[in-house]
């Protein structure tokens, strides 16, 4: 049977010391977007608001939440485990997008 077509495993999160690191690097990226936001807010508070600082903003705080959800699956025990179908989060994956809720094959499936 071809690997695209078995069935995820599902197995342990990954170690606490792992999930530390993330952790920190999910409140640094926080707190990034949280400035980047501040500073495309401002670049729209015009007459004329920019439509590309207004569309940025907006990204932003689509990041902002999809970090929050992330830090909120750390304090469940859930960070680093697919919300669809349970699977392990590769590092990999993880190290690219931390606050990622899905494994790639879910992702792809919910765009």
């Amino acid at each position: 049977m071809p690997a695209a077509l078995t069935a995820p495993t599902t197995a342990a999160p990954m170690a606490p010391v792992d999930v530390r690191r993330f952790r920190s690097l999910l409140v640094e990226l926080r707190a990034d977007c949280l400035r980047q936001r501040a500073l495309a807010l401002a670049e729209s508070a015009t007459a004329l608001p920019d439509p590309v600082a207004v569309s940025r903003a907006a990204h932003l705080l689509r990041s902002i939440e999809e970090i929050d959800a992330a830090l909120l699956r750390i304090v469940a025990g859930a960070y680093g485990t697919c919300v669809r179908c349970d699977a392990v989060i590769p590092a990999e994956r993880l190290e690219l997008r931390p606050h990622a809720a899905r494994c790639v094959a879910c992702e792809e499936v919910t765009r």
